[in-house]
């Protein structure tokens, strides 16, 4: 007699079927291939602002306020979400792009205020791209920084990364690991709404 161990929480109870768990998964996909389209219409879509009179700072302050909103409205939906961990997959598979986009958005704006912020002018796609070897750290160095305000932005973005890669992870980790908990425990005791410590 072999005993196995209890299924992973983050997936389909042993009573469901595979195909709700299908169902569960491509609802997932579909959900964060349509959340990232919309980010990239959005981003390819909506005017840059083209004159330099303004500082882009508060938008800067207040798109970064609407994404800590994002990923703190989203900790506790994990938590309670009956597949936690798919939860939290699709979360960072939206956030992630979101600030990464963020920070595209801020770089293009400038480049079109002031050329010479960068070693060529930006475009949507030059300003994704420069965002994102930033982000990986790569830094091929073909589009550089020229100006100390955007060596500064830079700079801002760099030391974000790492919360983004420490912080916004680990809490999301953290949430799907609790719901994980949860399930087991509402499995266990057969009580919806187990105390929480």
């Amino acid at each position: 007699m072999s005993v196995l161990p209890d299924p992973p929480a983050a997936l389909p109870d042993p009573g469901v079927s595979r195909r709700t768990m299908v169902k569960v998964i491509a609802g997932v996909v579909l959900r964060v291939t349509v959340s990232i389209t919309l980010l990239f219409i959005a981003y390819y879509q909506i005017p840059t602002r083209a004159d330099g009179a303004e500082s882009d700072l508060p938008w800067l302050i207040l798109e970064l306020a609407v994404f800590a909103g994002i990923v703190a409205v989203q900790i506790p939906a994990i938590v309670k979400s009956d597949y936690p961990v798919l939860r939290a997959v699709e979360v960072l598979s939206v956030v992630i792009p979101l600030f990464l986009l963020i920070f595209s958005r801020i770089y293009l704006s400038n480049s079109i205020a002031n050329p010479a912020a960068f070693t060529q002018p930006l475009d949507h796609t030059t300003a994704f791209y420069f965002t994102v070897t930033v982000f990986a750290t790569v830094g091929f160095g073909d589009i550089v920084a020229t100006t100390n305000g955007m060596k500064l932005l830079v700079t801002v973005q760099m030391l974000l990364n790492l919360a983004v890669l420490g912080a916004v992870i680990r809490v999301v980790t953290l949430a799907a690991q609790r719901g994980v908990a949860r399930k087991k425990e509402v499995r266990r005791t057969g009580r919806q709404n187990p105390p929480t410590a």
